[in-house]
């Protein structure tokens, strides 16, 4: 035990004997060396397009080819997907086009509220007396579905429920 106290007092005193940092020289500061200065040259003059001189057009970009979504028209109408649906109808896809159970774009759009696909649809000649397979069409299901807002929309436009095209003998 006395041998590690005596090693440890020696380290001690060495340590602190040593060179204070604040009183070390500070190291010579070397001046620096001026840069010598690159002459500038005048710049050139503006070059001015000769009137006899077409001057070159941009090429445009051939616009990319309409491609339809990987949604059908009736599940983007049904989400509410408005892109999709553009898409579809931008590629020439028919506006009434029935899936198997007779529903057009216009039926899943109404049944589920989709007021401004509803609307776009209508815009592209969407048949809003169209029916499915039991006789219904878009403003029975909006109505049935209590979309009040989509339902006066179709309504606007001509639209009828099925039982008002039976009575009227459609």
């Amino acid at each position: 035990m006395k041998h590690l106290l005596i090693t440890t007092i020696a380290a001690v005193v060495l340590v602190g004997c040593g060179e204070s940092q604040q009183s070390a020289p500070a190291p010579e500061a070397t001046p620096v060396e001026p840069v010598a200065e690159v002459p500038s040259r005048p710049s050139p003059p503006p070059v001015e397009a000769k009137p006899d001189e077409p001057i070159a057009e941009a090429s445009q970009p051939e616009p990319p080819s309409a491609k339809a979504p990987d949604i059908s028209i009736h599940k983007a109408a049904e989400r509410g997907n408005i892109e999709a649906v553009k898409q579809h109808l931008d590629t020439g896809e028919d506006v009434n086009a029935k899936n198997d159970n007779g529903y057009t774009p216009l039926h899943s759009a109404a049944y589920w509220g989709r007021k401004e696909v509803a609307a776009l649809l209508i815009g592209k000649g969407a048949d809003v007396n169209a029916t499915d397979k039991s006789g219904a069409t878009p403003l029975g299901g909006a109505i049935r579905r209590k979309h009040l807002e989509t339902a006066a929309l179709i309504r606007k436009h001509g639209g009828k429920t099925g039982e008002e095209l039976k009575a009227a003998g459609n």
